[in-house]
């Protein structure tokens, strides 16, 4: 299957913050929302699945309408800029845990 550059980078940096970027938010609510480790845990796992919930369909239509557009070069110049802000996304994210795990020690 032949792809356009901008609309493989695309899809793989969504299909990365989907399954990323869905417990980093989580875990920035949690953290927002309470202090306390009993409830933390509920809360994170709570939030992760109904993040996810949303995220993952989200993801899902928008890279299947890109697979079906696949060699329309018009799209892939639009989208140069979703792909660059998805790896932003995912950037941030990595920046976060690797943080948080350096601090932990």
């Amino acid at each position: 299957m032949n792809l356009l550059p901008n609309i493989s980078k695309t899809i793989l940096h969504s299909f990365i913050f989907a399954l990323g970027g869905t417990p980093t938010l989580a875990m920035w609510l949690s953290e927002r929302q309470t202090q306390q480790p009993e409830q933390f845990m509920a809360y994170f796992v709570s939030l992760t699945v109904l993040i996810a919930c949303i995220i993952f369909p989200v993801v899902f239509i928008q890279n299947s309408f890109l697979l079906w557009k696949r060699l329309d070069p018009n799209i892939d110049n639009k989208i140069t800029k979703l792909s660059y802000f998805y790896l932003i996304l995912n950037i941030i994210c990595m920046i976060y845990w690797i943080t948080k795990v350096w601090l932990m020690r």
